[in-house]
């Protein structure tokens, strides 16, 4: 998408300032700290206006944030650096539960439900997922809280995002500094381009609210090891006062960005980045860049940076001379690329009561014609192609296999073939036990599966059924989005847009051949391929044929381009 290729280009200019809240609905665990009534003073955090504030819920929040440090590029991100920001996103998470109240927002019990039911049907075992929950030190009910304080936060900041109204002029002053692309029509990316405006916006709205209620904030009783962590001044530079949590979230962006390995590095090019910030915040400020002043310091750099690149571009001043030796210069970016819109359904093709009822007796006959002698010989000398699989499972403890494999499994004895062929969603299977703890601790075991597979039969009923609704849909009787309507197997259709003659299909990835056979196809006749994974419809509603470049025909696009490059030009002299 051209917006996430111009973020790519404003890379070096632009700062990435998020406000970010680990939500993680798994947490890490962080036994240390048990409450009781005996010892609930002790473990007591702080006071944020009236509200205690536990030592677990801070303790929890460094400890995710670190294993969310470590799984980006794996970076190892300094204690007290983590400390900081993660005492200062309770504070924030509890503050914006507030707001949410204020706010009147509210989380439906049945949303709580449906994502708890979620989370457990992921996990497949309903006993391993309490497990699970009791080694964080969770029940059912706690672990639904803190799904229903989760869905708080995201709908509060949902609804400072839904007040924001985008004007006409906003949007095409989006798209002419993101986007403005021969091949990327405006109306084609308008509705797109809202949603990010109010994401960005919503964003700033909720952050402004966050701020305010920061600075009203009564924080009282900090325990004495997190008195250090409250987000105080930590040094000011040119009348802009930099606090600890600023330096610390800049210095840690060092880190994950593998710009320095320790924590002295990174704070002395967090320092520099810093200045350079305030560089460009001082000449905004010249040219008359006003920011709300209920942001953090980083938040206002951003907000800065982004309205300095809005001044310089409407500075910007060239003549025709100029623009047209940029389009001799960048004269590749004009021409426009061959390229088409297609309609997408997916279908699989299921087996039929009749194909599971072959495979179950293809598995009992397996079990009749093996032994422990020549289990793995047999299993080895049988077909994939006719669904059939031998493998050696190693060594695997409670928990790690589904739940009729395990059952299985552990009612056995060890050197032993399990009695019966034992059914899952994977097949049908045929066990040998080879060790075994006897304490539901491990085994040792092989298999083979029998695949449940559709039958030609089958394939040929499915495909019948599915050429009749291509039929329809080229005769005029039904239209391509009723399609999954029409067949229980077949997924919602999607319109993908940028599909390459070379095979690019996006969101897909690259197939020559479904992306060759779309450029072939007549417009809006609907095609059927089979494929390894099932069933693809496709439908071309719209090519775009390539075209040479033309200053004349692109020269609006260039003038926009030609702006922009002058703008980012003198943001690198700034900055470097």
């Amino acid at each position: 998408m051209a917006i996430r290729k111009f973020r790519k280009i404003m890379k070096p200019f632009t700062i990435l300032i998020s406000i970010v809240f680990v939500l993680s609905l798994v947490y890490g665990g962080y036994e240390s700290f048990k409450s009781s009534r005996a010892n609930q003073k002790a473990q007591e955090a702080l006071s944020l206006n009236g509200k205690k504030i536990t030592k677990v819920e801070i303790e929890r929040t460094k400890n995710e944030l670190a294993n969310q440090y470590s799984s980006m590029n794996g970076a190892q991100v300094d204690k007290s650096l983590i400390d900081i920001v993660s005492f200062n996103q309770v504070i924030d998470k509890f503050l914006t539960l507030d707001i949410a109240k204020k706010l009147k927002v509210k989380v439906p019990s049945s949303e709580v439900e449906e994502q708890f039911k979620q989370i457990e049907d992921s996990i497949g075992d309903k006993d391993q997922f309490r497990r699970m929950l009791e080694f964080q030190g969770l029940t059912k009910d706690s672990y639904k809280a803190k799904i229903e304080e989760n869905l708080l936060l995201t709908k509060t900041i949902e609804a400072f995002s839904n007040e924001i109204k985008p004007t006409e002029e906003e949007i095409k002053k989006y798209y002419d500094l993101t986007i403005n692309n021969r091949n990327v029509e405006y109306d084609s990316v308008k509705e797109q381009i809202i949603k990010e405006i109010k994401s960005t916006e919503g964003l700033k709205k909720y952050a402004e609210a966050l701020n305010l209620a920061k600075k009203e904030a009564k924080i009282k009783d900090i325990a004495t090891e997190y008195q250090t962590l409250l987000e105080t001044t930590a040094y000011e530079e040119e009348s802009f006062v930099i606090t600890n949590l600023d330096l610390a979230m800049q210095t840690i962006t060092e880190i994950l960005q593998k710009k320095a390995s320790t924590k002295e590095e990174a704070e002395k090019l967090a320092k520099e980045d810093i200045s350079k910030m305030i560089k460009i915040a001082k000449i905004s400020k010249d040219k008359g860049v006003v920011v709300p002043e209920n942001l953090s310091m980083l938040a206002k750099f951003d907000e800065y940076q982004r309205g300095l690149i809005f001044k310089l571009r409407d500075e910007v001043k060239f003549t025709d001379e100029e623009l047209k030796n940029f389009f001799n210069a960048y004269k590749s970016r004009y021409e426009i690329k061959a390229s088409a819109e297609a309609n997408f359904a997916f279908g699989s093709i299921k087996a039929s009561k009749e194909d599971e009822e072959i495979a179950k007796n293809k598995a009992e006959a397996v079990l009749k014609a093996v032994n422990k002698e020549n289990f793995e010989e047999y299993g080895k000398s049988l077909s994939k192609d006719e669904g059939y699989l031998f493998e050696d499972l190693g060594t695997f403890s409670k928990g790690m296999m589904v739940k009729e494999f395990e059952e299985a499994v552990s009612a056995s004895e060890p050197n032993s073939i399990v009695k019966n062929i034992v059914k899952t969603e994977f097949g049908y299977h045929i066990i040998f036990v080879k060790e075994s703890t006897g304490k539901d601790e491990g085994w040792t075991a092989s298999h083979i599966l029998v695949r449940v597979i559709p039958s030609e039969k089958t394939i040929a009923e499915k495909m019948e059924k599915i050429n009749k609704i291509k039929d329809d849909i080229n005769n005029g009787i039904v239209s391509f989005s009723e399609v999954p309507k029409l067949d229980e197997d077949i997924v919602q259709s999607i319109l993908i847009k940028g599909i390459t003659p070379d095979g690019l299909i996006p969101n897909l990835g690259y197939n020559p051949e479904i992306a060759k056979e779309i450029f072939e196809t007549p417009l809006n006749e609907v095609k059927v391929k089979e494929s390894a994974n099932g069933i693809i419809l496709f439908q071309k509603v719209k090519e775009i044929k390539p075209e040479a470049a033309d200053f004349e025909k692109a020269k609006d696009t260039v003038k926009n381009d030609y702006i922009n490059y002058k703008a980012a030009e003198y943001m690198k002299k700034l900055v470097f």
